[in-house]
């Protein structure tokens, strides 16, 4: 096989595990390992940029192909989807070398007249004229996002602000670092040092790296940085949660901000309510702060007694739509129904933690997402039901095309009594 087809059928990997219902990261990880650096950041491209450009994909291939486009084998449709990126996405990809490469994977992976069917669809999309949408479904469509979700945003942000958002939804975020325990500069010193490229993000002191090894950065092993979009960073400065006071981080997997608060506050302790995602904090903690505690506890169901925290941290399970652009999967997952549950959720665990918090202390909840329902309404459902409690100071919002960043929302409440 060669080095191209191996990329491509790489791609593949990751798409069918995405359709089995994996994340996109972790069916990268799983999928590219063997691949050389090179390769993996190019199939890390082309597999990304498949899932962002899906239904543009669909629509430019559907005519171009004899079957009902239903009726062709996913397999199949992935792997014109991905050469249909590269030729349509990819201006370094030579024509000739997408087909070819295309076409192989297709012949290692699933045969001989699988692959002829794909070789003459791409050949055929090399001498089509760009497909033209409907204008009904032409955003939706043009930026590859459901429906549903293009006609909430333009009714939530007005039509210039959601199309703003579904152009930034199709770009490639940059990798972010947060430093712990050293100064950004010196971390950037480092970076540079090794020939790294590095520059300043939004909201220092994030950074963005041009790396597509995390773990061969300088400073991994010794806990120096955590990746976290700046947003989120900056999301959780804005919670300024007490130094001198015992502070529960509730809902804490991957781990990310449990790491930064834990050189910041004197006493934590982080817990998820899933045991699969407590393993993963845990490793996140284990290299960066391995004195905090962790354990698995549901917040709607608070494991821990009566007034006793100072402070509690609900970085809260969320739709995610303020972070479509770095999981370009999520987009296909996400339907009114699961959003629904989601704020039915929000509101359970909020009310589940609400008695721990001592009086005078605080409660901050962030979310990663842009509904009104996950962000200010889930607050202002929750002080209409807890009259002990009143906001302390505005929340926040940080909308993707204004900052350059991810999105997400914060809000910090005092228990007044």
């Amino acid at each position: 096989m060669s080095a191209g087809a191996g990329v491509r059928v790489a791609v593949l990997d990751v798409l069918r595990r995405v359709r089995a219902g994996a994340r996109f990261e972790a069916a990268l990880d799983a999928a590219v390992d063997a691949l050389p650096p090179a390769d993996r950041r190019l199939a890390h491209e082309i597999a990304a940029g498949v899932l962002r450009h899906r239904t543009e994909l669909d629509r430019t291939l559907r005519p171009l192909v004899a079957a009902e486009w239903s009726r062709v084998e996913p397999d199949v449709c992935d792997l014109l989807r991905t050469g249909a990126y590269q030729l349509r996405h990819l201006d370094r990809v030579p024509a000739y070398a997408a087909i070819s490469t295309t076409v192989q994977a297709a012949k290692d992976t699933l045969g001989a007249r699988p692959a002829g069917l794909v070789n003459a669809v791409l050949r055929r999309l090399v001498a089509a004229p760009a497909v033209e949408g409907a204008p009904a479904e032409d955003l939706a469509t043009r930026y590859s996002h459901p429906a549903w979700l293009v006609d909430r945003w333009r009714e939530a942000f007005g039509a210039a602000r959601a199309e703003a958002l579904l152009r930034h939804n199709n770009t490639r975020p940059p990798l972010t670092v947060r430093p712990i325990g050293i100064d950004a500069e010196e971390l950037r010193a480092q970076f540079e040092q090794a020939g790294i490229s590095v520059r300043a993000a939004p909201f220092p002191p994030a950074l963005h790296v041009e790396s597509s090894d995390v773990r061969a950065l300088p400073g991994y092993a010794e806990g120096r940085f955590v990746v976290q979009d700046a947003a989120q960073g900056r999301l959780l400065d804005f919670a300024a949660l007490p130094r001198n006071v015992p502070v529960w981080d509730a809902c804490a997997a991957p781990g990310g901000k449990a790491a930064v608060l834990s050189g910041h506050v004197r006493r934590l302790i982080a817990s998820d309510a899933r045991r699969d995602r407590v393993r993963y904090l845990r490793q996140t903690l284990r290299r960066v702060a391995p004195h905090v505690p962790v354990f698995v506890g549901d917040a709607r169901r608070a494991p821990l007694g009566a007034g006793s925290l100072g402070a509690v941290l609900v970085d809260a399970p969320c739709s995610a739509t303020g972070t479509l652009a770095r999981h370009p999967d999520a987009r296909w997952r996400l339907e009114p129904a699961r959003l629904h549950g989601l704020v039915r959720r929000q509101r359970a665990i909020l009310d589940g933690v609400a008695d721990i918090v001592a009086p005078g202390g605080l409660l901050v909840y962030l979310t990663c997402s842009l509904e009104p329902e996950e962000n200010g309404g889930q607050i202002d459902g929750f002080l209409d039901r807890h009259r002990g409690f009143c906001r302390d100071g505005d929340d926040v919002s940080i909308f993707p095309p204004d900052a350059g960043t991810d999105g997400g929302f914060g809000a910090r409440m005092r228990r007044i009594s």
